[in-house]
C-alpha cells in the first residue's frame, strides 16, 4: 500500500513566507502613496463641488454666495481650510455670516494629516450674483497629505470667472 503526503514539507513553506514577505515588503509603501493620493484627490473633489455649489447658488438665488474656512460650521474662521468651510449667501459684510445671511451647506474638517491652504488676500471667497467671483487676480488652493511624495498635491486656481481649474504640482 502507497502512501500519500498531503501538504508541505518545512522547507516549502519557508521558501513561500519569503516570497510573501518580500511581496508585502513591495506593496506597502506603494499602497501608501496610493492612499495619500486617494485622499488628495477626495479633499480636492470635495473642494471643488463647493466652489461649483457657491457658484450655482450665487446664479440661482441672483445674490452673493460666500464661500469660506469654518471651524464651528456656522461662521467665518481664521482661514483654516483644514478644518473645513461653508457656503452661504452673503447679503451683508462680505465674508461675514450675518443674521440675514443663509447657510447652504458645510463641509467637516477632511481629516487625518489633510492640509487645505487658500493663497489669497482675503480668507474667503464670493461669487457674485452673476456667477462670478469678487476677485481682483486669482485665488489659489492648495490641497495634500503631510509627508507626501511625487505629484500628489493638487492645486485649484479661481479666476475672476469663477470657474476652478485643477492640476497636480509636486509635493512641499
Amino acid at each position: 500500500m502507497r502512501r500519500t503526503q498531503h501538504g508541505f514539507s518545512l522547507s516549502e513553506l519557508m521558501v513561500a513566507m519569503a516570497v510573501v514577505a518580500i511581496l508585502v515588503g513591495i506593496a506597502t509603501p506603494t499602497y501608501r502613496e496610493f492612499s495619500a493620493n486617494s485622499r488628495t484627490v477626495a479633499i480636492t473633489n470635495s473642494l471643488v463641488g463647493a466652489l461649483a455649489v457657491a457658484r450655482s447658488e450665487a446664479l440661482r438665488r441672483a445674490t452673493p454666495v460666500t464661500i469660506c474656512a469654518s471651524t464651528d460650521m456656522q461662521a467665518c474662521n481664521a482661514g483654516d481650510w483644514s478644518k473645513g468651510w461653508i457656503v452661504f449667501t452673503d447679503s451683508g459684510t462680505a465674508g461675514t455670516v450675518d443674521a440675514a445671511d443663509n447657510l447652504i451647506q458645510t463641509w467637516p474638517a477632511p481629516g487625518g494629516n489633510s492640509v487645505v491652504n487658500l493663497n489669497y488676500t482675503n480668507t474667503w471667497l464670493q461669487y457674485t450674483a452673476r456667477g462670478m467671483t469678487s476677485l481682483a487676480g486669482q485665488a489659489t488652493f492648495t490641497t495634500y497629505v503631510q509627508n507626501c511624495k511625487g505629484n500628489n498635491r493638487s492645486q485649484v486656481v479661481v479666476t475672476i470667472a469663477g470657474s476652478p481649474q485643477t492640476t497636480k504640482i509636486a509635493c512641499p
